[in-house]
């Protein structure tokens, strides 16, 4: 029963561990010529996928400031996911619709 015991603390422990230092992925769609969230918080290590969902109109991401990251020019569906490693705001652009602006904030 000891054995049993000990086992299934070390399980949930290292469960726990898996989960506290686990990276998340937050996911930001492309639609109606906007991006569904002007402001996305994540934390170090974390990612953020975009998914096009604006049926046949073309949209990209492309970072504006120290941090570049871009991608495919003029995608249609499909995603695009950046893993940041860094804290700081990310700040970003669809280039073919400049009204489309939003940022990424890590912590």
């Amino acid at each position: 029963m000891r054995r049993h015991t000990a086992a299934l603390g070390l399980l949930f422990t290292v469960a726990l561990a898996a989960t506290a230092s686990g990276a998340t992925t937050k996911t930001v769609d492309i639609k109606d010529i906007d991006f569904s969230s002007p402001t996305t918080r994540i934390h170090r290590g974390d990612s953020v996928r975009w998914r096009f969902v604006d049926g046949d109109t073309p949209h990209n991401v492309t970072s504006r400031g120290t941090l570049r990251f871009r991608s495919s020019a003029t995608k249609q569906k499909g995603s695009y996911t950046v893993r940041f490693a860094k804290a700081g705001t990310y700040r970003y652009v669809c280039t073919l619709h400049f009204n489309m602006k939003a940022k990424v904030v890590v912590g």
